[in-house]
């Protein structure tokens, strides 16, 4: 067995780790690095593999830090399966469709300003919208917690809950080998207990080998009652003071969460009633995919 990470090592975006055994090769994540000028270089360098050798990508959740070069991979040549909870692949095609957008958008930006300035360069995007169209025929098998899949002979995945978004996922890999078993298990983003929208994380089985994201692993978050006495006390303040409040919430699952909230604060006499939210794109998207099904119930990671 072997394992190489191209990605949220030393930082806290691009997730791509490279796991080979059996003469097969699995890729978990293949996430866009986020952060400034930087970052978009990094986006733009080469993967550290061959995309056409991989064989399969299992995907732990639809967070554009783990998925947003999924495009990027295939254009470069992959063509393996993508295996996936269906929620994730779900959430993929929006977030997806959206960064395609906007990387053409930022493409366009910077072919424009160098025309500006004298030059006559066509900046082109990391990925575009037919890219990101053809990347979905490669999501094959989807899964369901704790059910075991036979991905390769002697590789077996097990997705394990991970609390974190809809359709994410632990990923727990067993290869047996030579009459011997080995596991290792990929965290992903691990939610909390007692979310509000969002079903409790499972615990893992017992592996060998851990790999951990630990975006936030040197700090201790707030409990939630604190910080809606916070949140609601800011909102009230700047409502009595004729303000206007502008959230920029960007995250998918963060903005769910904060109509949720403005929702009980509504109900609950902590937010006056008269409070009117308004949200964009891809967030009603969302919401309308996911949080309620067209035959009208709601989808089942949803407490």
């Amino acid at each position: 067995m072997k394992l190489e990470f191209h990605g949220a090592d030393q930082n806290v975006t691009g997730s791509c780790h490279l796991f080979e055994a059996l003469g097969k090769k699995i890729l978990i994540d293949c996430g866009l690095y986020q952060g400034g000028r930087e970052m978009d270089e990094e986006n733009s360098e080469p993967f550290g593999f061959d995309p056409a050798d991989i064989d399969y990508l299992l995907l732990t959740h639809a967070h554009l830090d783990h998925c947003g070069r999924i495009p990027l991979l295939v254009k470069r040549g992959f063509t393996g399966e993508i295996i996936s909870t269906a929620a994730s692949f779900e959430l993929a095609r929006l977030v997806l469709m959206d960064s395609a957008k906007l990387q053409e958008d930022e493409a366009r930006y910077k072919s424009k300003k160098a025309s500006r300035h004298g030059k006559k360069e066509t900046v082109e995007p990391l990925y575009d919208v037919v890219d990101t169209l053809n990347s979905f025929g490669y999501f094959g098998r989807s899964v369901q917690y704790k059910t075991p899949l036979t991905i390769a002979e002697g590789i077996q995945a097990t997705f394990i809950n991970a609390g974190h978004i809809l359709g994410s996922a632990s990923i727990v890999l067993e290869v047996a080998d030579n009459g011997k078993k080995h596991s290792i298990l990929f965290s992903g983003d691990l939610g909390y207990d007692d979310r509000a929208i969002i079903r409790n994380p499972s615990a893992p089985p017992h592996v060998d080998i851990v790999v951990m994201e630990t975006t936030y692993g040197d700090r201790n978050h707030k409990t939630l009652n604190p910080t809606l006495d916070e949140f609601y006390t800011a909102i009230s303040k700047t409502i009595d003071q004729g303000g206007n409040v502008i959230i920029p919430s960007f995250a998918l699952e963060r903005a769910q969460e904060l109509l949720y909230f403005i929702r009980e604060g509504i109900e609950q006499g902590r937010l006056p009633h008269y409070l009117v939210t308004t949200e964009k794109q891809p967030i009603q998207m969302i919401n309308k995919e996911l949080s309620i099904k067209k035959q009208g119930t709601k989808h089942p990671e949803i407490v």
